[in-house]
């Protein structure tokens, strides 16, 4: 077996040295260019197609789809950011299986889910549908909020057959909410608010919010009553003293004169409810009364006794004039009424609920600023030999906070940031000391390792250099074997007269011919490539 691959191997040295240097570059080169295309083309066809899973909201959402990804041998990749993940189109159905398992939606259900459809789809199904979109958008919404992890929604929407009974008709919704902290009230009473307004209803009495502890959040006990009232009010208390302090900090800390600022705000605030109304009345310019409002009025004439006919005609005598008739008599009733109106002006007030009352409130900020020692610099300077003191000595002299002058400015500024009287600030600031010793001198270990690395790669980089700028020693040319170093190398001291070489009979020639092929192939491929070279060159 070895002779027959030593053959073989034999036979390609033959044929490879049949071609010139430059032949067997460029065979090389092509045959490792086809090979290097088929692995290209093997790993482009074999390479696996990589999808989208899910797109995570946070980084909390990530790390867990990470680990059950992990957990369950599914390879995935991440985008740039880490919130992208991907995997081969084969496990796509696995793995949305794992994440819906463990209440990790991998797509957003949209409008187009609910109005997509085949001829079998029924109005009834779309309405299903629609349902469930809003669960999951009113889900989302509410798990925006700071202190809300998730929010299961689930509504109970009346189907819409097209009598009124049924258009008049509220829905329903219950909310399970996981919280990572305490939710005010407030916010859970906008949280009824948000969904009843998106159903339609006219009141939140359809709305139920429950936390997973099992506590009913909306309505509670407090909805509606006194104890419900002074917790509200309690919130915006604190909002509001919340956002007090904070302008104070900023405003002292912006003038780099302490390292710490601490505030406290005692602020009073009004939540009654007061309502007046003003009346005043008055007669417009140029008028002695108002306007007529209402006015009544009767009259009444009567006339009794004989009488002639009108004129003189009736007189008995002479006379020409009218004698007044003594038997008629005359009754005159006169009654009227009127009321006048003056101009009036009505002016209603209602005091604003939650009223800050600045002249009862009060604040007062701690501000601190640190003194630091430092052993190594005061022993340099002179500062512990002029004291006389060790670096401990000083240490315990010094260790209490010293209390600062605070200027009327600072005072002032709060007084203006907060609206209190300057009374009612009080500001006081402390110097805290804070003592570094000496760490020591010389070189540490990590110092020692840091610097033999740097020489090792300095070392490594200057290798790969030296080895880049190095000249290869070209090849030597291999000396084409002529016909006189052939006959040299075999023929023997005496030069013998040579016989024509037959066909059947082997000469003396003829032997050692065959017997330099048989120990020297190579040289006789070469000779034979000689000969071809010089008669076709």
């Amino acid at each position: 077996m070895p002779e027959q691959i030593q053959a073989l191997l034999n036979r390609f040295l033959e044929w490879w040295r049949k071609f010139t240097r430059r032949q067997q570059v460029l065979i090389v080169s092509i045959t490792a260019v086809v090979i290097v295309s088929f692995i290209i083309l093997a790993v482009v066809i074999t390479r696996p197609t990589m999808v989208q899973l899910i797109a995570c909201e946070d980084g909390k959402q990530a790390s867990t789809v990470k680990t059950l990804l992990e957990d369950n041998n599914i390879k995935y990749e991440l985008s740039e950011d880490g919130f992208t993940f991907y995997i081969n189109e084969k496990d796509l159905s696995a793995a949305n299986i794992l994440l819906g398992s463990n209440e990790i939606p991998t797509s957003d259900y949209t409008i187009d889910n609910v109005i997509d459809g085949s001829f079998s789809t029924t109005e009834a199904d779309k309405q299903k549908r629609y349902k469930v979109l809003l669960e999951q958008k009113f889900g989302k919404t509410i798990s925006s909020l700071n202190m809300v992890e998730k929010a299961d929604v689930t509504l109970n929407i009346p189907e819409d057959d097209g009598t009124i009974i049924a258009k008049n008709e509220d829905g329903y919704a219950t909310v399970m909410l996981t919280l990572s902290e305490p939710i005010p009230d407030a916010t859970v009473a906008g949280i009824a608010k948000l969904l009843s307004t998106n159903l339609g209803n006219l009141t939140d009495d359809n709305i139920t919010i429950m936390d997973t502890d099992g506590n009913l959040l909306y309505p509670n006990a407090n909805t509606g009553t006194a104890a419900g009232a002074a917790s509200a009010n309690q919130d915006v208390r604190d909002k509001a003293r919340n956002e007090i302090s904070s302008r104070v900090q900023t405003v002292l800390e912006g003038t780099n004169l302490y390292d710490t600022v601490s505030v406290g705000v005692n602020l009073s605030m009004n939540f009654d409810e007061h309502a007046y109304t003003d009346y005043k009345y008055y007669v417009d310019e140029g008028r002695t009364e108002g306007y007529l409002d209402s006015e009544s009025g009767s009259s009444s004439t009567s006339t009794s006794g004989a009488g002639g006919v009108p004129g003189t005609d009736s007189n008995d005598d002479d006379t020409t004039y009218v004698i007044e008739d003594e038997n008629k008599t005359s009754t005159s009733t006169e009654e009227f009424e009127k009321d006048y109106l003056p101009s009036e002006t009505i002016t209603t007030h209602k005091d604003e609920m939650g009223k800050q009352v600045l002249e009862d409130s009060s604040i007062s900020v701690t501000c601190k600023k640190f003194a630091i020692y430092n052993q190594d610099k005061m022993e340099k300077d002179g500062t512990l030999e002029e004291a006389g003191q060790t670096f401990d000595e000083f240490v315990k002299a010094n260790s209490n906070p010293v209390q600062q002058e605070v200027s009327d400015d600072i005072v002032e500024v709060v007084a203006r940031t907060t609206g209190f009287p300057t009374a009612n600030v009080k500001v006081v600031a402390y110097e805290i000391p804070m003592f570094q010793y000496s760490e020591g001198s010389g070189i540490e270990l990590t110092d020692i390792l840091q610097i033999i690395l740097a020489l090792l790669i300095f070392a490594m980089l200057g290798f790969v250099v030296f080895r880049s700028l190095k000249v290869e020693e070209e090849e030597p040319v291999e000396e084409e074997l002529t016909i006189d170093d052939l006959i040299a190398s075999t023929a023997q001291e005496e030069e013998e007269e040579l016989e024509d070489i037959g066909y059947t009979e082997k000469s003396e020639a003829r032997l050692l011919i065959e017997k330099f092929v048989d120990e020297k192939p190579e040289a006789v491929a070469q000779l034979l490539r000689n000969w071809l070279n010089e008669d076709w060159g």
